[in-house]
């Protein structure tokens, strides 16, 4: 999407491509439905534009919510209940017309592969940053993750909770925004990606408000997190790849030299 401010409270959210413009469908569709019994602070949709003027998609005017993205400013320990209650929120279960999302709605299993393709980048890209990568830990978490069982409910899950999603103020929980890849999901997807967003200990503190976390989940998540981790830590842009190594540490895949 390209976001453009309009005034101090609104945004307009524009798709770049026709894939972006159906996504936007969806969490128009969705969003507006789910979101009426959601107490957190998150994007709304306040209009919805139709294609005309040369513009061949559908846009909208969203609200606009104050703070940083928590990729500039992470969010401190003190937010994980906030963030954990918010997850509870989302995660009622999915009906059969839900969302299918090609990336987050599959098995952990089938993840495998992506990482596998990304792991044996790490220890020299880790070096270029001064840490050392155990890829012996790095298998053990997956072989924990990978070997519990994996046939939980699908709920809603917003299937994109890294740090340029979500909202800090100070540092607190401020709010989720772009609900483009929301869809039916295992709910360790969401889950996992608090892994990106917060110290490990606060993870706990945030599954406790979420309402409790059974063991087999925990594992997934964690097996969710590495994948994403280690997927980004490789990427060329710097503000990308220092939410993929921080998690990485945080997972205890990677330790500084």
């Amino acid at each position: 999407m390209a976001v453009f401010r309009l005034g101090d409270d609104l945004a307009v959210r524009m798709p770049r491509h026709r894939a972006s413009a159906a996504s936007l469908q969806s969490e128009i569709r969705w969003v507006g439905q789910l979101g009426e019994r959601w107490t957190f602070p998150t994007q709304r949709i306040v209009r919805e534009g139709r294609p005309g003027a040369g513009y061949p998609w559908g846009w909208a005017v969203t609200s606009w919510l104050p703070g940083e993205l928590a990729a500039d400013r992470p969010l401190d320990p003190a937010a994980a209940p906030a963030l954990g209650r918010a997850l509870a929120e989302i995660h009622q279960p999915a009906p059969v017309d839900a969302p299918f999302n090609s990336e987050q709605s599959i098995p952990l299993a089938a993840r495998e592969p992506a990482l596998r393709q990304v792991l044996p980048k790490l220890p020299a890209v880790g070096a270029g940053r001064g840490l050392v990568v155990d890829l012996d830990a790095a298998a053990a978490l997956w072989r924990r993750a990978s070997g519990v069982p994996d046939d939980a409910a699908r709920v809603w899950a917003h299937a994109d909770l890294h740090p340029f999603n979500v909202i800090s103020v100070d540092g607190q929980f401020g709010g989720i925004i772009d609900w483009s890849d929301i869809c039916g999901a295992d709910p360790a997807v969401d889950l996992g990606f608090l892994h990106l967003l917060l110290p490990a200990a606060a993870v706990a503190t945030a599954y406790d408000s979420y309402g409790g976390v059974d063991p087999a989940t925990v594992a997934r998540a964690r097996g969710v997190g590495l994948v994403k981790a280690a997927t980004l830590a490789v990427v060329q842009r710097e503000v990308v790849a220092a939410v993929g190594w921080g998690c990485l540490v945080e997972l205890g895949v990677a330790r500084p030299a």
